[in-house]
């Protein structure tokens, strides 16, 4: 009796191991993405996407830590700041003291989930209140680049001819940014750059996922993470760093990203 009772030991204290490796190390064991642009403008860009700062399990730290060895031109956030309940503003404000703290120029786009909440503007009144830039299907143009951010897609809070209301007659690099990827079937205006997230990689990687679950056009095509062509520009979809619903990631890692323009357009 008591070898059994020793078996079935060790077979809870493996579920319980292989459950951490396979569902719990991969939410805050961080992945840093570099991705490659051909640009005129030489930039380097973090994108943080995703934080559902409930859920988040990337140490702070670690996050201050990648930012600071990057030693970005500008810090992109691309949406989805809380997940459900505005309890979750306080440690949203912890992050965005970090990121005033690196002293790093920073635009933001709102996510769905900033809205399903009715917190828009309590969390957009917090990203300003740190220095952050929030674009509402707006541009700032700079010295050699002019930044668009367009609204969330995925709530059809987007709009693209007011996004884009630039003559850009001395072809400086377009750089957007916004939440829900599946804008880009709506873009008809250039870009250079494109980058977005939602779609969490996934966040757990089973075949057939977004058959089942309606994220959009681009995930039903199997376009749900990384870099892709567009007959407009060029965009990128990152995997996150947070998760939404359940706290588990599956052979999918929290991502932060550094994308490196690297000037060589002419």
């Amino acid at each position: 009796m008591e070898e059994y009772w020793l078996y079935g030991v060790g077979f809870l204290l493996l579920i319980g191991i292989g459950w951490e490796l396979l569902f719990i190390l991969p939410t805050s064991w961080l992945k840093v993405e570099r991705v490659e642009w051909d640009t005129k403008a030489k930039k380097t860009i973090v994108q943080i996407s995703d934080l559902h700062i409930r859920h988040l399990r990337v140490p702070m730290s670690t996050i201050e830590r990648t930012i600071k060895d990057a030693s970005p031109d500008y810090i992109f956030l691309t949406g989805d700041y809380i997940d459900k309940h505005p309890s979750e503003l306080p440690k949203l404000e912890s992050f965005l003291k970090m990121i005033e703290r690196v002293g790093v120029e920073t635009y933001a786009v709102l996510g769905n989930h900033d809205r399903h909440t009715n917190q828009e503007e309590a969390v957009t009144d917090l990203l300003k209140k740190y220095g952050v830039t929030v674009l509402k299907n707006e541009y700032v143009e700079k010295e050699d680049v002019v930044i668009v951010g367009i609204d969330d897609y995925a709530l059809r809070y987007h709009n693209v001819p007011a996004s884009f209301n630039f003559s850009n007659e001395e072809d400086k690099d377009v750089l957007v940014l916004t939440h829900d990827p599946d804008v880009v079937t709506v873009v008809d205006q250039p870009f250079h750059f494109l980058v977005s997230g939602h779609l969490h990689g996934k966040q757990v990687n089973v075949p057939f996922l977004f058959k089942l679950k309606d994220m959009g056009q681009l995930a039903k095509q199997g376009v749900y993470q990384g870099q892709h062509p567009h007959s407009k520009g060029t965009f990128y979809i990152s995997k996150g760093i947070g998760q939404s619903a359940l706290n588990i990631r599956f052979f999918v890692r929290s991502e932060m990203t550094i994308h490196n323009l690297n000037g060589k357009r002419t």
